[in-house]
């Protein structure tokens, strides 16, 4: 005995034909172009030289700068 099992979706009004019946193709083209063609926002590049020495340590880095030398204290 096998059992097959169906699934009926709803009909989606999120589709490129419902949109071009919406529109028009002339808009949806236009649209979809300016999209494939335009640029996000560029990504912010990663710095780790502008993170305190804790959030540094956090994630496994050592300090931005090295520590002063000990006798530097004494002159």
């Amino acid at each position: 005995m096998t059992m097959t099992q169906t699934l009926t979706r709803p009909t989606d009004a999120f589709t490129l034909d419902a949109a071009i019946a919406k529109y028009g193709a002339a808009k949806v083209l236009r649209a979809a172009l300016f999209a494939l063609i335009t640029r996000g926002p560029k990504p912010r590049a990663l710095d780790a030289d502008a993170l305190s020495d804790y959030l540094r340590a956090d994630i496994g880095l050592g300090p931005a700068e090295p520590p002063p030398e000990p006798w530097s204290f004494l002159r």
